[in-house]
């Protein structure tokens, strides 16, 4: 039987929630960029996951195939999205690409605590050739992301709020790491 279909059977709430969006640039150009990037964080493997449970590994094995799948930044890459893919298509040579980018394990202790911060896990940031040139006309790359603890403050919980702190702080390093000297501003 179906579910019946009355006002009772739906319930939709909503609240605006502010979000602090960061863009930083750097004179590095954007192959370098994507270089350092690639170098600071591991790579999401799906499949090695699902082997070792289909293996019925023990849960400590199968978190230790995640956490040994971590780069140096804290973070691996779970999908890299060409978004000027589209645009050089289209006669405009635009290169950026967004990145999805988490720890499973950080994001589950969240996610215990509030199933809905799955929404925000992992992160996104983009990374982009700057065509404006930045501050000196040469070009450069920019770097945009939406600050963590901001997206995570919405769910107004201590824990995840922690968890969201902790990301600002990696996320902060990774962008130092692999663009160096930048001139940062919000939005």
């Amino acid at each position: 039987m179906g579910p019946q279909e009355d006002s009772k059977t739906l319930t939709r709430t909503s609240h605006l929630v502010q979000i602090e969006h960061v863009q930083v640039w750097t004179a590095r150009p954007f192959a370098e960029v994507v270089r350092g990037l690639e170098a600071e964080t591991g790579v999401f493997d799906g499949a090695a996951i699902q082997a070792r449970i289909e293996a019925t590994a023990p849960p400590s094995a199968v978190i230790e195939t995640i956490a040994a799948m971590v780069g140096r930044s804290g973070f691996m890459r779970f999908a890299a999205l060409d978004h000027g893919a589209i645009l050089r298509v289209q006669g405009k040579p635009t290169d950026a690409v967004r990145f999805l980018i988490g720890d499973p394990l950080t994001a589950s202790r969240m996610t215990k605590l509030r199933i809905g911060s799955a929404l925000y896990a992992p992160l996104g940031l983009l990374v982009a050739a700057d065509e404006r040139g930045g501050a000196d006309e040469r070009g450069g790359t920019r770097l945009e992301y939406d600050q963590p603890s901001t997206l995570f403050g919405q769910f107004e919980d201590p824990g995840a709020a922690k968890v969201g702190r902790e990301l600002d702080g990696r996320l902060a390093a990774l962008i130092q790491s692999v663009a160096g000297g930048v001139e940062g501003q919000v939005h």
